[in-house]
């Protein structure tokens, strides 16, 4: 059954946070970073993905509108403390220019490939509809081919390309967006997406870590 949620960070989950970022970006936020982002919700919106030995129990009936779909996945079922989950992975959002833009996304390396990734982005698409935006946009490492993959199976397009963007190694960074997550279109295919998602959840087996617990490690 599902053992897998998400939800939104608090600043417990700061040192969390910076431990999935140290092996997973060459130049990760300071803490000052998320805590400025974490007490601006009006603009940002930070989210985690979390794993659970309890497991969750699926709801008896599908959830008909979309939303409902989407914030489904923001709590297991039965609800299970945050304090009961390790932290795996979590990613944000930023509301700009009337924009959606996509500020960071990393998952933990031994729960990767069990669809936290898709999880966490369709978690800041729910908070994209209630930031009250029409288009989402992100920047992705043109080297990047597993993100890019992942990204595009979700509808985003690359529409640019930014010469010299990361400062660790001067590499481009290709800007890819969806236009409009308000089409009926879109909301049809993320409805599928977010079903598929969940069922693969439900089934999938826990990996076993490699280190310990995401939520006790020191920063």
């Amino acid at each position: 059954m599902a053992r897998y949620w998400i939800d939104y960070l608090q600043e417990v989950d700061l040192d969390a946070v910076q431990a999935v970022d140290a092996v997973s970006f060459s130049t990760p936020w300071s803490r000052a970073t998320y805590l400025q982002e974490l007490r601006s919700p009006q603009h940002h919106r930070c989210v985690g993905a979390r794993f659970s030995a309890q497991p969750a129990i699926p709801p008896a009936q599908t959830v008909s509108t979309l939303r409902n779909r989407l914030r489904m996945l923001f709590r297991p079922l039965p609800v299970v403390p945050s304090s009961a989950g390790s932290l795996i992975g979590h990613g944000g959002i930023m509301r700009t220019a009337g924009v959606g833009h996509i500020t960071t996304l990393a998952v933990a390396p031994q729960y990767r490939g069990h669809g936290i990734g898709a999880l966490l982005l369709l978690g800041l698409i729910e908070q994209a509809y209630d930031l009250q935006v029409r288009r989402v946009e992100l920047e992705v490492r043109v080297s990047n081919h597993h993100a890019q993959r992942l990204y595009t199976t979700f509808g985003f397009t690359c529409v640019a390309r930014i010469p010299n963007y990361y400062p660790d190694n001067g590499e481009d960074a290709d800007v890819m967006c969806i236009p409009d997550i308000t089409t009926i279109a879109f909301r049809e295919y993320l409805k599928a997406r977010s079903d598929a998602l969940s069922l693969r959840l439900q089934r999938d087996k826990a990996p076993v870590p490699l280190v310990p617990a995401l939520d006790q490690a020191e920063s």
